[in-house]
């Protein structure tokens, strides 16, 4: 009975973050940041979650309970993996982890890590929360996909024209 016990630890922390990072997204939708936003199981214990938000076309969230990784894999298309463009986001994304940031602002790496990675022509944002840290995961995932469109909307707008169709006045 005890080894039946410890076998399902892992399982109630796993639907424990689930709900969590539910929650945490939810709390966006009935906030009227998110549109359309929708949640659909995966194969292998992942959950996607798609909305509208910064743009026309809705994104897209993975998030795999087990490890605690959220994913964007939409956001970023046509970025070459070695282009100034690609550079830079990574960097950005590096920094976000940094004490000099407001705590508010900041990725804490004690509570998760976070990345920026370009694979088959699209830049993906990857934020790996620790255990128990799951719905703070979901609100950095977010946070940093906000900053990184503010990123580019100073420093990239050509960017935004191309790709998200945003006007150029």
């Amino acid at each position: 009975m005890g080894g039946r016990h410890l076998a399902s630890k892992p399982r109630a922390a796993h639907e424990n973050g689930l709900a969590a990072v539910r929650q945490c997204l939810q709390s966006y939708a009935d906030r009227g940041v998110f549109r359309g936003y929708t949640e659909c199981s995966e194969r292998l214990g992942r959950v996607r979650f798609r909305f509208s938000w910064l743009a026309r076309n809705p994104y897209d969230l993975r998030y795999e309970a087990e490890s605690g990784t959220f994913m964007f894999l939409n956001v970023l298309p046509n970025v070459a993996g070695h282009s100034r463009l690609a550079r830079a986001l990574r960097a950005f994304v590096e920094a976000r982890s940094s004490s000099t940031l407001p705590p508010h602002r900041r990725i804490d790496p004690n509570r998760a890590t976070v990345s920026a990675f370009v694979q088959r022509g699209a830049m993906r944002l990857r934020v790996v929360a620790k255990r128990g840290h799951h719905a703070y995961g979901a609100n950095r995932v977010i946070n940093l996909m906000h900053e990184v469109y503010l990123h580019l909307h100073c420093y990239f707008p050509e960017y935004l024209w191309e790709n998200y169709g945003v006007p150029q006045d």
